[in-house]
């Protein structure tokens, strides 16, 4: 799959990384376009935040580790791939109505 011409890729690089764009508030989720929205970073970063965070905002990020690392939330480590998927999902829920 070829990402050229795709609006969040492009052959620049830094320190020999492919950079990517990344929306602090993902645009899925209203987020907008302007240079407050967005930053560059290697594309294999930008690939790990989405496979580990979704489409979490920073701050929602940084709830969501401290809730699966806190001793509530520890579970010994046996989380399942749903059971994360479901705290992503209640942590942006959370978020929203308080927008």
């Amino acid at each position: 799959m070829s990402r050229k011409g795709d609006d969040d890729y492009n052959d620049e690089k830094t320190n020999g990384r492919k950079m990517t764009r990344h929306h602090l508030t993902p645009r899925a989720r209203g987020g907008k376009e302007g240079k407050n929205n967005i930053v560059k970073i290697p594309d294999r970063y930008h690939v790990a935040w989405h496979t580990f965070f979704g489409n979490l905002t920073p701050k929602e990020a940084i709830h969501f580790m401290r809730v699966i690392f806190s001793r509530k939330g520890k579970k010994h480590g046996k989380w399942t791939v749903e059971e994360l998927y479901n705290l992503q999902l209640s942590i942006q829920e959370k978020c929203e109505k308080y927008k």
